[in-house]
């Protein structure tokens, strides 16, 4: 069987890594909850409404969850997640490694 395109799932966790903001958003995140101006303070360059748009998209994704006023913590999808996240940086350490 010949694959001629990705399935959903793949495309959907493509989209959040390729995302760039939504990438560093789940590595600044803990599963205790955090207040949204702290976050921002990790994620620098990042304004408070872009930020509020992209905790909505991982809210919607079941990747985080509210906490209470403005505050927001990873869901198990968003720990789990953010696990494959940082596998993927030890492959791309170890792939540049292997390339020097």
């Amino acid at each position: 069987m010949v694959m001629r395109d990705l399935n959903i799932g793949t495309k959907v966790g493509l989209g959040v890594l390729n995302d760039r903001w939504a990438a560093l958003v789940l590595i600044n995140l803990k599963a205790a909850p955090t207040e949204i101006m702290n976050l921002r303070q990790r994620v620098r360059g990042l304004s408070t409404l872009k930020l509020l748009n992209v905790l909505a998209k991982l809210t919607e994704l079941g990747l985080v969850a509210t906490a209470g006023n403005y505050q927001f913590q990873l869901t198990t999808a968003g720990i789990s997640f953010q696990k494959q996240l940082h596998q993927l940086e030890v492959w791309g350490d170890q792939m540049i490694v292997a390339m020097h």
